[in-house]
């Protein structure tokens, strides 16, 4: 499961960044929005049609897995030196084992500018632990990047500090939501 995490924070931004471009330290991802309703019924439809995706799909078929309601939901990523913001969409498309509680999730990303799409097949469930887990690391990398300016010689500015200190408290705050939620997760029931 943490390999999900790790995969999906180096994803992510070879995602929103196009081929030939110069991308470092520019981009901040921002909240994750949900879809619901047609935008979500979109989003599935293009991931349902994936070669991958399919392949993934029959493979847990003839497994003995059943399709669950899928997720779907876009992470706009901001380009600090332009302003622009792409965004880049998730599917997960949770299987449960019809004979026992076994769980696997297809998870499908796509950039729309780049039309590059990834699929990863994930062994588990994935919980709020991960969830948190993913929003904590990629708080924090957000902040590297914002608090990026402080540490070069030059004097930085009010903004760059302003921005840097108001990073940490989020990025502090959602990994207190993530321990949490991965305590529950393993230690719970304890």
């Amino acid at each position: 499961m943490i390999m999900l995490v790790v995969g999906m924070i180096l994803v992510t931004p070879a995602m929103a960044c196009p081929a030939g471009t110069n991308c470092e330290n520019n981009s901040i991802s921002g909240d994750s929005i949900q879809l619901k309703g047609e935008d979500k019924e979109k989003l599935v439809n293009m991931a349902l049609k994936d070669t991958k995706v399919k392949e993934f799909q029959e493979q847990l078929t003839k497994e003995g897995f059943i399709q669950k309601d899928s997720e779907a939901l876009i992470i706009p990523v901001k380009n600090e030196k332009d302003g622009s913001t792409k965004e880049i969409s998730f599917v997960a498309i949770p299987f449960q084992h019809k004979e026992s509680q076994e769980l696997k999730n297809i998870i499908y990303t796509y950039n729309p500018q780049t039309e590059e799409s990834a699929v990863v097949l994930v062994e588990g469930g994935l919980s709020d632990c991960i969830y948190n887990l993913a929003i904590c690391l990629g708080s924090f990398s957000g902040c590297a990047i914002v608090c990026g300016p402080l540490l070069v010689p030059d004097p930085a500015e009010p903004i760059e500090a302003e921005l840097c200190l108001s990073c940490i408290p989020i990025a502090f705050g959602s990994c207190g939501l993530a321990y949490n939620a991965c305590y529950d997760y393993y230690f719970g029931d304890e």
